[in-house]
């Protein structure tokens, strides 16, 4: 599933491929102002209209419907950094646009979607299931040391899993991710950390060719090696290679509304994280082909 390429759906013959993108930008009320970039006065919208196409298999067609009920009385949760958010909210607006009432999914603490909460719980009656999302920036466990100075570091507990760990218990489909804050590395368009320097600004296409698409990161082997080797059942979503193509769909500058942006160095562009609608929806379209691919995974009667 994760060796294909990307097809603009304006392009697209395949009758059996539903629209793309799966909703309308700026109709999703879970969309951060940081990747709600058509809001904020992105200009384009090619970015939206891509899908991913594997070249020895066909995906099975996105169906949000059946997706919630594959779901039905069951907890999906994502755990992990503002990439999981990001690809959270993605999950949150693709299966809200299957409801006739979209009333009918609400978080259930009243909380609202925003960077200084960690955890939330939204709900769909209608399938008796949740999706959640709870913040752990590394999956293990974060600690301060004092050095001979008196002076604290941050320090990383690997063989100790995070204190939001007892959140995740009792979820049927976990889904983790955590390499941005392990690596720090370049950004996706590269010229500087995120944030600070990078540039990806103006960019409308994939990159179909070129250095970032054509390398695979050694860490990707050694976690591919290691997952293999598991017990539990688990599968590794791997969308690291698939995603280095879209260096069209980052905020870059429209990850903020247009009366903060003027006050904003130009300079200062997001190049990591992704504009909803965009790259976190096909990621979890492959979470939907894998439950499909297979609809009953073991890990559920052993939970």
């Amino acid at each position: 599933m994760y060796d294909g390429t990307w097809v603009r759906a304006d392009d697209d013959d395949d009758e059996e491929e539903p629209a793309r993108p799966l909703y309308a930008p700026g109709t999703c009320p879970y969309v951060d102002e940081a990747y709600a970039c058509a809001s904020n006065g992105r200009p384009d919208a090619g970015y939206t209209r891509w899908r991913w196409a594997p070249r020895a298999c066909r995906l099975p067609r996105f169906n949000a419907t059946d997706f919630l009920s594959r779901l039905r009385g069951r907890r999906l949760m994502l755990v992990g950094d503002s990439m999981n958010r990001n690809q959270f909210e993605s999950m949150l607006c693709i299966l809200r646009a299957a409801l006739p009432d979209k009333s009918r999914v609400f978080e259930t603490h009243g909380y609202r979607i925003s960077k200084g909460r960690g955890y939330f719980v939204f709900k769909f009656p209608d399938y008796d299931c949740t999706v959640e999302f709870v913040r752990s920036h590394f999956l293990v466990r974060e600690g301060v040391r004092l050095n001979r100075q008196g002076n604290s570091n941050p320090i990383l507990q690997i063989d100790r899993v995070d204190k939001t760990a007892g959140r995740w218990k009792k979820a049927d489909v976990l889904v983790f991710n955590t390499g941005h804050w392990w690596t720090h590395g370049k950004t996706a368009r590269g010229g500087g950390e995120w944030d600070s320097g990078g540039s990806c600004s103006g960019e409308t296409e994939p990159a179909f060719k070129g250095a970032v698409v054509d390398s695979y990161p050694e860490k990707m082997r050694i976690a591919e090696e290691v997952i293999r080797e598991m017990g539990f059942p688990v599968r590794l979503l791997n969308v690291t290679r698939l995603t280095s193509f879209r260096k069209d769909g980052h905020p870059s500058v429209y990850g903020m509304a247009p009366e903060r942006r003027r006050k904003v160095s130009k300079r200062k562009q997001d190049c990591s994280h992704w504009c909803l609608p965009g790259v976190p929806d096909a990621w979890n379209e492959l979470i939907y082909a894998s439950l499909v691919l297979e609809p009953n995974p073991s890990s559920w009667e052993r939970r």
